[in-house]
């Protein structure tokens, strides 16, 4: 059982942006090889175990058409919203926020894009969501970074700044920057590794660039400090990504954690020289690892505590060598070099995620794990034991899960619709990305005269319906907030 004293206390108090600023700082993530499913199950496979439950569809918003996350065991009382951005098997790419029973709060189509490492943020002290938006290429991919209000409205647009940008880590600071994740190729001598003498390798890039415009304030290059020889990574006869990294977070000390999931180790870099200060794990472990702590092909390393612990996905995963995938949350003894295993996280099931995968340490202590490859998102209380399970279909894949708060504010009204459905004839109202609704009030009116309200019912998942009323010859639904107030109208619709 973790020790209560080594977790974050992070406070009860809710809704204040110096709590939001410390509830992102539990996240956790990383990213492997794209593929498209499951270990164990092709193509053809997959497509005939899906169904046609497996996308939702929404009267009010015919255009949307978002992956369907069924919940396996639902928490009594859901905290927060749940953040993905399903990157293949059926419904339509796209950051995507549900609540605890699975019902969707805001999904934004990016096709045909992917969208990945989606999550609420803070930017200029504002609430913001960000993600990767681009082309998975071989488990890098090439893209740019989205800075959304909460209007949704995208206001910046981040550019590679010269390098290929890849889908792994976009952190904002608080100097209104942010920390991405890139690459580049270079010739190598891979005689050492098994391949030719006149290879090529790929470097790790970890940049810090100016928000919009990209330009870089500082680099580092993997290439230029870590051994292409301390890679547990097989020569394949391609470009030998020799690092791979997959996450950066910002130490207590100001210094950076780089995990690297070919090295299986977290690297603490200067965050002024870039020189590596240690390293946790790999062929050149500057701690001796206690029992337990040991990781392969991991994921998302996090510092919590001051620093006093990290947080790590253990994929063990691929090629396997271990049975299955857990999440690590390891005390480090920093003066001692040693580090100590606090707490494991492993699924029910045994999952082993062959890529991908992410935790993120909440308030009070429970783990919420994004099973990455497998299709999974799981809370676990803080003794072990399950609290909340979902999956998405067959095929399903998501980079990185969270739970955290968000209040959307859309600028666009609700859409009301009108239609026929198994002969009655019903209206359906939504309001993509409302997070303040708790009542619709259906109210009609007759030829020239005002609106009358006839009808107020309590708001039910992203869609609800009204029967068509029998007096009136025009309708429309109004937004209220949970103490009454009208938040918007929607468009008027003819009876």
């Amino acid at each position: 059982m973790i020790d209560a004293g080594l977790l974050p206390h992070l406070g009860d108090e809710r809704g204040t942006r110096a709590d939001f600023l410390r509830r992102l700082s539990g996240a956790a993530f990383g990213l492997g090889v794209v593929a498209g499913l499951e270990l164990g199950v092709d193509e053809a496979e997959a497509a005939a175990l899906r169904s046609p439950n497996d996308v939702m569809r929404f009267h009010s918003r015919p255009d949307l058409r978002p992956a369907r996350l069924r919940v396996l065991r639902s928490a009594a009382r859901a905290d927060d919203y749940l953040f993905l951005a399903p990157s293949s098997g059926p419904g339509q790419r796209g950051p995507l926020i549900l609540d605890g029973q699975g019902d969707v709060v805001w999904f934004h189509p990016t096709k045909p894009l992917a969208a990945m490492n989606f999550r609420p943020a803070l930017f200029k002290g504002e609430p913001v969501l960000t993600w990767w938006e681009g082309r998975a290429e071989r488990g890098l991919g090439r893209g740019a970074y989205v800075v959304m209000d909460s209007t949704y409205r995208v206001i910046a647009r981040v550019p590679a700044a010269g390098r290929r940008f890849d889908l792994h880590e976009f952190e904002l600071t608080s100097r209104g920057t942010a920390l991405v994740t890139a690459h580049v190729v270079r010739a190598a001598n891979l005689s050492s590794v098994g391949g030719p003498a006149n290879g090529q390798v790929i470097g790790s890039v970890i940049q810090e660039v100016a928000v919009p415009s990209g330009r870089v304030l500082f680099e580092w290059r993997s290439l230029d400090h870590v051994a292409i020889e301390e890679s547990y990574a097989g020569y394949t006869g391609h470009a030998y990504d020799y690092f791979h990294v997959n996450s950066i977070d910002v130490d207590a000390d100001g210094h950076l954690l780089v995990s690297a999931r070919n090295t299986w180790a977290v690297y603490k870099v200067h965050a002024k020289t870039g020189r590596v200060l240690w390293r946790l794990g790999g062929k050149r472990s500057d701690f001796r690892m206690g029992a337990g702590t040991r990781f392969a092909w991991q994921h998302d390393a996090r510092h919590h505590d001051e620093g006093r612990l990290i947080s790590i996905f253990d994929n063990s995963a691929t090629p396997p060598v271990a049975p299955k995938s857990r999440v690590l949350v390891i005390a480090l003894d920093r003066r001692e070099r040693y580090a100590k295993l606090v707490r494991e996280y492993a699924h029910p099931r045994r999952l082993l995620a062959p890529f991908m995968g992410n935790a993120q340490l909440l308030p009070n202590g429970n783990v919420v794990v994004g099973w990455g490859g497998l299709p999974y998102v799981t809370e676990f209380h803080r003794d072990g034991g399950v609290r909340f399970d979902a999956r998405l279909p067959q095929g399903g894949m998501n980079y990185r899960a969270f739970r955290l708060p968000w209040v959307g504010h859309p600028r666009k009204a609700p859409r009301l619709v009108r239609r026929a459905v198994s002969g009655r004839r019903r209206l359906y109202v939504s309001w993509n990305g409302a997070t303040q609704v708790a009542d619709w009030r259906l109210e009609t009116r007759s030829g020239a005269g005002g609106f009358t309200p006839v009808r107020t019912k309590a708001k039910t998942g992203f869609e609800t319906s009204f029967p068509v009323p029998s007096n009136g010859d025009a309708a429309r639904v109004v937004a209220l907030a949970g103490d009454g107030r009208v938040l918007r109208r929607s468009n008027v619709v003819r009876l």
